[in-house]
């Protein structure tokens, strides 16, 4: 493999495993650091040739690195088989306010591993909404769940549906395979900022299915 450049293994597996479908991967190395195996878990049912393609697509936008298909092994689990995956729930919401600007935060858990996401922007009311919905993503992304880059396309928290307000929340995931719009929903019992939270977890819920959502 003349084009191979090296990379860190674990790196690789990484970006391997943010990949849909994938539950696990394990890359080999030879004693030059040269790749000369993958093997991949997947819960797909998907045709291998299919998932090796997005391996080499992945690997090669993420990290610049070409692999040969052939040292790409794929083995598929189904039915009763099928690995648990993570399940992200939600844990904590902050907002700071600092004049005209304001930072939001979103903690996230999963088996008592915390993930945190974090941003930035404008104080207005509606923009801290986004703000929330935002850093959900961040930390969604941050726990290694996503194969690609999330943002917030829009957000109402207007809606009034028998007597309840509801949350929507349209996310847009951009891989290298596309873009793909989502949304999610959540009625408000208690707090907006939760409410943003889980609308926005069942938006990437769609195509992810890494949360578990809670009232």
């Amino acid at each position: 493999m003349t084009d191979e450049k090296r990379a860190d293994l674990r790196e690789i597996e990484s970006a391997i495993c943010q990949l849909r479908d994938i539950a696990s991967a394990k890359v080999i190395g030879g004693p030059t650091g040269a790749i000369e195996e993958i093997h991949v878990l997947t819960e797909s049912s998907r045709p291998p040739k299919q998932i090796v393609r997005d391996i080499e697509s992945a690997l090669m936008a993420k990290l610049g690195v070409q692999i040969d298909h052939k040292k790409i092994s794929i083995a598929q689990v189904q039915g009763n088989q099928k690995p648990e995956r993570r399940r992200l729930r939600f844990s904590d919401v902050a907002i700071s306010v600092n004049g005209n600007r304001a930072d939001a935060t979103v903690h996230l858990s999963n088996d008592g591993t915390v993930y945190t996401g974090t941003s930035d922007g404008h104080s207005s009311a509606h923009s801290q909404l986004r703000l929330i919905a935002t850093a959900t993503l961040r930390a969604v992304e941050n726990s290694g769940a996503a194969d690609g880059t999330m943002v917030v396309e829009d957000l109402s928290a207007g809606t009034v549906l028998a007597g309840k307000t509801i949350v929507v929340v349209v996310t847009n995931m951009i891989t290298d395979r596309g873009e793909d719009l989502l949304s999610g929903s959540c009625v408000v019992k208690q707090d907006l900022w939760k409410a943003v939270v889980n609308a926005t977890l069942d938006a990437v819920n769609r195509r992810l299915s890494v949360a578990s959502i809670e009232d």
